[in-house]
């Protein structure tokens, strides 16, 4: 199967008075036609900035130092804003975290809908407006030919979202990128959201980069998953093989730290100990090393490769080594 968009070698750092946070460090993916790839980790590890590099839409301080991306064979980072403006909306949709504060409170709903149809699609009013109304109803946003005329204000947090899932899909992208879309939604319209999201998905045949902090909202959609912590790749690999043998000890205090429903009230969770790293001053060797229950001498002065841990399964583990000793031991 071909590759839709390939990011290789990736870094981007905030230029602030305090210095320079390295945000992302070295990072490759790549995600295929029709795929659902999950990005996961906690606050400050790299997943948001690492798609906002992709489609290059970074706050001011924000500088991409180097990598590509390269999306259906062409380099994003070599176009100039006006062909990136071209593909953002177009073959590239997003669907940002909070939609409220993504949404033009002064502006009604199906007009932001139509304004991203006009801008990549053209046809006239009539024909966005009533594309417009195509997409509310696929996105089931009920009596569509009615709240097309209404405000962000007027509608719920969930109806919200969809809204922003209509905008996204719009001009039906070959790639859906979905920064934490179900965040700040209660767990029913999660799930509600999660199942539209990837019923689309499946109709239309794009692809979806989904990131998260969630693991369960990784269980629920994703084919692969990437675990991102202090800007790097820790591991990678299908979904199912990940939940079922984590190798990166990550990951592993990841899982140990959500509950479990089948065991409700056994025991207490095991949070992972310790702070994310300082990105001013990333360590130099495995980020994690600090709170590592299995950390060793070397983990401190280099970071790891990726390690091949199975079928299409990578960790960036110095336990993953052939010369690596017993987990416990000193390197």
């Amino acid at each position: 199967m071909s590759v839709l968009l390939e990011v290789r070698g990736l870094r981007t750092a905030f230029h602030t008075s305090r210095g320079k946070a390295q945000a992302v460090r070295g990072v490759d993916l790549t995600v295929k036609p029709g795929e659902i790839l999950g990005i996961v980790g906690e606050s400050g590890s790299g997943k948001s900035v690492t798609c906002m590099s992709v489609l290059r839409l970074l706050k001011r301080a924000g500088r991409i130092e180097g990598g590509e991306v390269l999306f259906g064979g062409r380099d994003l980072l070599t176009l100039s804003e006006g062909q990136m403006s071209d593909i953002r909306g177009s073959d590239i949709g997003v669907i940002f975290q909070d939609p409220m504060s993504s949404l033009n409170p002064t502006l009604t709903v199906g007009e932001q809908v139509m304004e991203v149809i006009l801008r990549h699609r053209g046809g006239g009013k009539a024909a966005a407006r009533a594309r417009t109304i195509e997409l509310f109803e696929m996105v089931r946003i009920p009596s569509a030919a009615t709240r097309i005329d209404a405000y962000p204000h007027e509608f719920s947090g969930g109806m919200r979202q969809r809204a922003m899932i209509a905008i996204a899909l719009a001009c039906e992208p070959k790639l859906l990128i979905a920064d934490e879309p179900t965040t700040a939604l209660d767990v029913t319209i999660q799930k509600q959201i999660l199942s539209l999201i990837k019923e689309l998905q499946g109709r239309l045949g794009m692809a979806v980069l989904l990131i998260t902090h969630d693991l369960g909202v990784i269980a629920e959609a994703a084919d692969r998953v990437m675990v991102m912590y202090g800007g790097m790749v820790m591991e990678e690999g299908p979904v199912a093989r990940i939940f079922a043998a984590p190798r990166h000890p990550y990951t592993q205090g990841l899982m140990a730290s959500v509950p479990d429903p089948r065991t409700a009230g056994e025991g207490r969770l095991a949070p992972i100990p310790g702070s994310p790293p300082d990105m001013m001053q990333p360590p130099a060797g495995c980020p994690f090393a600090p709170r590592c229950p299995a950390a060793m001498n070397v983990c401190d002065a280099e970071a790891p490769q990726l390690y091949a841990a199975g079928a299409a399964h990578r960790s960036r583990c110095w336990l993953m080594d052939p010369d690596a000793p017993q987990q416990g031991g000193a390197a």
